[in-house]
Order: structure tokens, then C-alpha cells, then sequence
């Protein structure tokens, strides 16, 4: 009869939650809600519904947890404690519908890579081809009206080759005489001929100085981060990849910042939208549309 009364003793006692135990350390710690809610950048009745393990069962367990570990390190609980007080509340879904759901969406998605893949091939095997034909058809053109021109010139040299030899063998000698006083003339031509080409390399050069430089242009855009991340406030998120891997997972504090690099597209959670500024290749994510109130869903590239 006593042991039975021991394990009915046992199985009455309350479960202690997370709630509990971070109300009655911040209570000796003496401070109110509104001043834990300021040092974690939460709103006030966030604070009060982890306090009475009142959770919203469509919040995502990843980000209370998040919640939890944050608020037990301001008031000086081990993570590992408060973390199977949660545990012990019962109240996590079960994965596997979800992780069920997310790899037949990751296996779609992939399935929709590839045929993207193939299509830009085939895109891109007929504009070579296309480009091919193209370059030919002018080829043959060039080399027809060369010809053309070739034999047009060749037919009249060879028609008035034979008129009026006399007059071809007339050598007019006194044009010698003037050649010693044209020589200046003549060496001063050969001068500004000269200088011309170098006028033109240095044309050449002075043109080739933007080329350098908008490829050294191209070269550093080409060198950004693929995600980049600055935050303006404390702001709890959590990133994954196309495969379902964890890029980053943590709590930023105001004027950090964090580039990223992972497979596309990317899954993001952020737990304040408003305390967070994202530039995705090089162009800047509009956040004006995410409450700051609540948890905001976005994918990178966006659709």
C-alpha cells in the first residue's frame, strides 16, 4: 500500500518547465519582464508566454529553442538544462511527416534543376550552331564578292595592255633634274609618316586603360559573397541549403556581419526581420514587407 502511494505521489508532481525555471531566476536576479524583453530585443509578450509555457504550436521548435537558450544565458541557466525542461513538456512535433514532405520537395526541386540544366544545353547548342551557319553563309559571300571584284579588275588591264606602246617607252628625263631640291620635301614626308604610327600606339594604349579596368571591375563583382548579412539589432536565425544542410545556425548581435556561400536555393528563418539587412549577389533583399512581430520565411533567389 506504500508503494503504491509513492508512485501516485510521483506521478501527480508537476512538471517543472523551462518557463519556471527562467521566471524564478530572473525573480532573483530582480529583474521585471519589460527589462529581459529589452536586453533580448523580444517583444514583452513573448517573455511572458515562454515564462508560462504557453507556446504557439505553428512556431517553429527550432526557433524556440533558440528563444530558450538566449534567455537562459542572460540569467545564467546552463542551455543543457532548460533544453530537457522542454523536453520534458511534450510538446515537439514528430519530424517525420515534415522531414517526409521536405526531401519529396528537395527531390522535386532537384528533378527541376536538372531539366533546367538540360534545357539552357540545348538553348545553347542550337544558338552555336545558329551562330555557325551564320558565320559560314557571310564567309561565302565575302569570298564570292572577291572574286567578283578580282575578275572585274582583270579584264580591262588586260584589254589596254597593248595601246599606244610609244608612249610607255617615253622616259620624260628632265623630271630628274628637281630631285636633290624635293629631297626635304620628301624626307619631311617620310618623317610625319613615321610619327603617325606612334600616334596610333599610344591611341591604342590610352584605349586598352578603360578595358583594364572594367575587367578589374568585372573581376572584383565577380569576388562577392553570394549572401551577405548585416544586423542592426540582436536577431536569432537559422539558414539551410538545397540539400537540406545547415549553413548557420545562431543568434547575431548588432553590427556583426556574415557572408555565406551554399547551394541555391536557400531556406532562411529569421527570428526579427526589421534587426537584419540582406544583400543577395550583390542586390539588396526589400525587408519592408516581413513584420517585425513575427517569424519571417524567405528563399533565396526569390521567385
Amino acid at each position: 500500500m506504500t508503494t503504491e502511494q509513492q508512485f501516485d505521489s510521483q506521478d501527480s508532481s508537476p512538471v517543472v518547465g523551462p518557463g519556471q525555471l527562467l521566471r524564478s531566476a530572473r525573480e532573483a536576479m530582480g529583474w521585471s519582464r519589460e527589462q529581459v524583453a529589452s536586453r533580448l530585443h523580444l517583444r514583452l509578450t513573448l517573455i511572458a508566454a515562454i515564462e508560462s509555457d504557453t507556446y504557439d504550436k505553428h512556431a517553429s521548435p527550432t526557433f524556440i529553442r533558440g528563444y530558450l537558450r538566449t534567455y537562459a544565458k542572460l540569467v545564467g541557466i546552463e542551455e543543457s538544462t532548460i533544453l530537457e525542461a522542454y523536453k520534458t513538456l511534450g510538446i515537439e512535433p514528430e519530424p517525420s511527416i515534415n522531414m517526409q514532405s521536405f526531401s519529396k520537395r528537395t527531390r522535386r526541386e532537384a528533378s527541376d534543376s536538372r531539366l533546367k540544366i538540360v534545357s539552357w544545353l540545348v538553348i545553347l547548342v542550337l544558338a552555336g550552331l545558329l551562330v555557325a551557319w551564320w558565320w559560314q553563309a557571310s564567309n561565302r559571300r565575302a569570298a564570292g564578292q572577291e572574286q567578283l571584284a578580282a575578275s572585274e579588275i582583270t579584264t580591262p588591264a588586260s584589254e589596254s595592255a597593248p595601246t599606244e606602246p610609244s608612249e610607255l617607252v617615253n622616259p620624260q628625263a628632265p623630271v630628274l633634274e628637281p630631285a636633290v631640291s624635293d629631297a626635304g620635301i620628301t624626307v619631311s614626308g617620310a618623317v610625319s609618316a613615321a610619327q603617325a604610327p606612334v600616334d596610333t600606339s599610344a591611341e591604342a594604349v590610352s584605349a586598352a586603360q578603360p578595358t583594364e579596368v572594367s575587367a578589374a571591375t568585372e573581376t572584383e563583382d565577380a569576388a562577392a559573397p553570394q549572401l551577405k548579412l548585416s544586423f542592426t539589432a540582436d536577431c536569432w536565425l537559422e539558414i539551410k541549403d538545397a540539400d537540406g544542410k545547415i549553413v548557420f545556425s545562431g543568434l547575431k548581435k548588432a553590427n556583426d556581419e556574415l557572408d555565406l556561400e551554399g547551394k541555391e536555393p536557400l531556406k532562411m528563418l529569421v527570428g526579427a526581420p526589421m534587426a537584419i539587412r540582406i544583400q543577395y549577389k550583390g542586390q539588396e533583399i526589400d525587408m519592408s514587407r516581413y513584420n517585425n512581430g513575427r517569424t519571417a520565411r524567405i528563399t533565396l533567389p526569390q521567385e
